[in-house]
This record gives structure tokens, sequence and C-alpha cells, in this order.
């Protein structure tokens, strides 16, 4: 007698599931995110080296925010999962280069869209203008761009670079579970970083951004790798 498949779990449940699995990475993140900024605000010695952080990114522009978003979400990462041995040997050096090449992309896109956002609702560190910023960054930019390309663009890159196997696997689970429950993770954790992010100065929410994602994918790396 055949035995029927078992269901794939809802997406509540796997959402629930992510939410778990990734709860206490997104509450250590936070918790640095607002000793950094606790540190600029309220520690003079401190806030001299943030200044310095902010001057360097406004003389390098683009060029810092696609090389601190490349070593942050790609080069690090890659090295942390090779050296604790839970990256494959095979094809490892060209999926570096593919996730630098798309990290590196996203970096200035990003650095953009802040500027964007700066120029449209302005610099103040109200509770109005952090509202609008992270509403429109996490429930407008979000869902509509960042979130389906940077899903899309990961796949990709698990697929050699190959749009010809990437494609096929873009199918209706793709748009409503996969996408769906990244989305609902990337709230979980950029919501609180990002009202952190934007109470800063321009010059520094790249920085901040920047360091936040390293801090964050390296303790994801090392819980993955715990489990």
């Amino acid at each position: 007698m055949s035995v029927a498949p078992t269901p794939p779990p809802s997406i509540l449940a796997t959402i629930a599931g992510v939410f778990r699995q990734n709860r206490a990475s997104c509450f250590v993140l936070n918790v640095f995110a607002v000793s950094l900024v606790v540190s600029y605000y309220q520690v003079p010695a401190l806030a001299g080296f943030w200044e310095s952080v902010g001057d360097f990114k406004t003389h390098w522009s683009f060029v810092f925010s696609c090389v601190s978003t490349m070593f942050a979400a790609a080069i690090m990462p890659t090295f942390i999962q090779m050296a604790m041995g839970t990256l494959p040997a095979e094809g490892r050096w060209k999926r570096l280069a593919l996730l630098m090449l798309f990290w590196g992309y996203r970096g200035m896109e990003i650095d953009l869209f802040y500027r964007f956002q700066s120029w449209l609702f302005g610099n103040g560190n109200d509770a109005r203008t952090l509202i609008t910023k992270v509403f429109v960054d996490q429930f407008v930019m979000s869902p509509i761009w960042f979130v389906p390309t940077y899903v899309i663009a990961l796949r990709w890159v698990e697929m050699g670079g190959s749009w010809s196997r990437t494609w096929p696997t873009l199918n209706r689970e793709f748009w409503t579970r996969t996408c769906p429950t990244v989305l609902i993770t990337n709230w979980l954790v950029w919501i609180p970083a990002l009202a952190l992010v934007y109470s800063l100065p321009a010059a520094l929410q790249f920085p901040l951004f920047s360091v936040v994602m390293c801090f964050f994918i390296l303790v994801v790396t090392v819980m993955a790798r715990g489990k």
C-alpha cells in the first residue's frame, strides 16, 4: 500500500519556525545596534571615532558602500564557512565571485536608496521621520524589490550563475512560500535595526548598516554551524 506524501508545512508554520530559529540572533543583533547608536550620542570619545568613519564614507562614497557590503555579505561569511568546513570545495571560488558581484551592486543600491530617503524626508531623527523611512524601506521597497531580487540572486548563485537553471525554479512555491518567508524574516531582523540606522546622521547610516549586517551574518553563520 502506497503512503501518501506528507504535505509541506503551512506558510504560517514555516514563518513560526523561521522566527524560532532566528529570534536569538535578532535579539543579539539589535542589542549590538543599540550599543553602537548609544556610543555615538552618549560617549564623546567614540562619537569622534564615528565622525571620522562618516567622513571616510563621504569621501569614498559608493566605493565604500560597494566594498563594505561585499566584505560583510560575501567575503566574510564565505571564509568563515570554509574555516568551519561547511562549504563544499567544488565551485566555491565561482560562488564567491558571484556573491561579490551581487553584494557589491546591492550595497551601492542601498546607499543610493538611503540618499533618496534623506532627500525625500530629510535627516531628522524624530519619530515621524523614522517611522516614515522604515515604512517605505520595509513595506514598500522590500516586498516590491529588495527581497524578491535578493532571493532570486541567491538562487542564481546556488545554480552556478546559470539563468537557464534558475528560471524554472522561480515557480509558484517560490512566490507564495519562499519570498513571503524571507520577507517576514527580513522584517523581524531589520525593522528595529533600521529605526536605529535612520536615527543617525546621513553619513553614518550606511556604515552602521554595514557593521550590523557583518555582525548579523557572523552570528547566523555560527548558529547554523551549531545546529
